[in-house]
C-alpha cells in the first residue's frame, strides 16, 4: 500500500512539474521586449527576443510596427539581417496647420523590417534592438510594439493586447510599461554644468590674483632683515677699531 502511495505521489509530482515547465516554456516562447529605460519621455533601447520559428518553419523576416506615439527609431545592426525602414509624413501636433510650412514637416518611422540573409532555423533564437524616445505619459501606461514574424511557411502576428485581469493572449504584442518621468531635464543638467564650470573659473581666478598683504609683509621682513645686518656690521667694526 505504501509503495502504491509513493508511486502515485511521484507520478503526481511529475505531472505537476510538466505543467509548470510547460507553462514556463509557453511564456518564454513569446516575442518579448526588454528596455534600458521605462521612464516616460526618456530615451531607451528595446531589445526584442525571437525564440522560435512558425510551427517549425525558419524565420525569414521580422517587421516591427512603431506606434504613433513614437516618431523616430534607430535600429541596431544585426550582421545576419538586412534593415529597411518605412516612413510617412509627419507634422507635430503642437504646430498650427495654418502656419506650418512645408519645410517644417517631417517624417515618422512607421515600421522597421529585418530580412534574413539566411533564414533563422526554427529551433534557434536571435535578438533585435531598436532605440527611440518613449512617449510622455503616466506610470502604468503601456506602449505596445507589435511584430509580424514571417517564415518560409506561414507567419505569426504578435499583436494581441494584454488586458488587465485577463489571461495572457496566445500571441501578445511586445510592450513596455511606463514608469514615472524623471524629474531632471537635459536643460537642468546643462545649467548645473555651466554653473559648476563658472564656479571653477571663479575659484581659479581668485587663486591667481596677487596677495597684496602677503607681499607687503614679505617686503617688510626683507627691510627689517637688511637693517639688522647693517647694525651687526657696524657693531663689528666698532669692536675691531678699539
Amino acid at each position: 500500500m505504501q509503495k502504491r502511495l509513493a508511486v502515485g505521489g511521484v507520478a503526481t509530482l511529475g505531472v505537476a512539474a510538466a505543467i509548470v515547465l510547460g507553462t514556463a516554456a509557453s511564456a518564454s516562447a513569446h516575442v518579448e521586449a526588454t528596455s534600458t529605460s521605462t521612464a516616460a519621455g526618456s530615451y531607451t533601447t528595446a531589445t526584442f527576443s525571437v525564440p522560435h520559428g512558425c510551427n517549425g518553419s525558419p524565420t525569414t523576416k521580422l517587421q516591427f510596427h512603431v506606434p504613433s506615439s513614437v516618431i523616430e527609431v534607430t535600429p541596431t545592426v544585426n550582421p545576419n539581417w538586412d534593415i529597411t525602414k518605412t516612413t510617412e509624413p509627419y507634422t507635430s501636433p503642437s504646430a498650427s496647420a495654418d502656419d506650418e510650412s512645408q519645410a517644417d514637416a517631417g517624417e515618422r518611422v512607421t515600421s522597421v523590417t529585418y530580412t534574413a540573409k539566411t533564414p533563422l532555423p526554427a529551433d534557434e533564437r536571435d535578438t533585435f534592438s531598436l532605440s527611440f524616445s518613449l512617449p510622455d505619459g503616466k506610470a502604468g501606461d503601456v506602449v505596445e510594439l507589435p511584430v509580424t514574424q514571417t517564415c518560409e511557411q506561414g507567419s505569426t502576428e504578435w499583436d494581441q493586447a494584454q488586458k488587465a485581469g485577463q489571461a495572457e493572449p496566445e500571441h501578445p504584442a511586445p510592450s513596455i510599461t511606463l514608469t514615472a518621468a524623471s524629474t531632471g531635464t537635459a536643460d537642468d543638467d546643462s545649467h548645473a554644468t555651466t554653473a559648476a564650470a563658472q564656479s571653477s573659473d571663479d575659484a581659479a581666478t581668485t587663486s591667481t590674483q596677487p596677495d597684496l598683504v602677503g607681499r607687503f609683509l614679505g617686503l617688510g621682513g626683507l627691510v627689517l632683515g637688511a637693517a639688522g645686518l647693517v647694525v651687526a656690521v657696524a657693531a663689528t667694526r666698532r669692536r675691531s677699531t678699539k
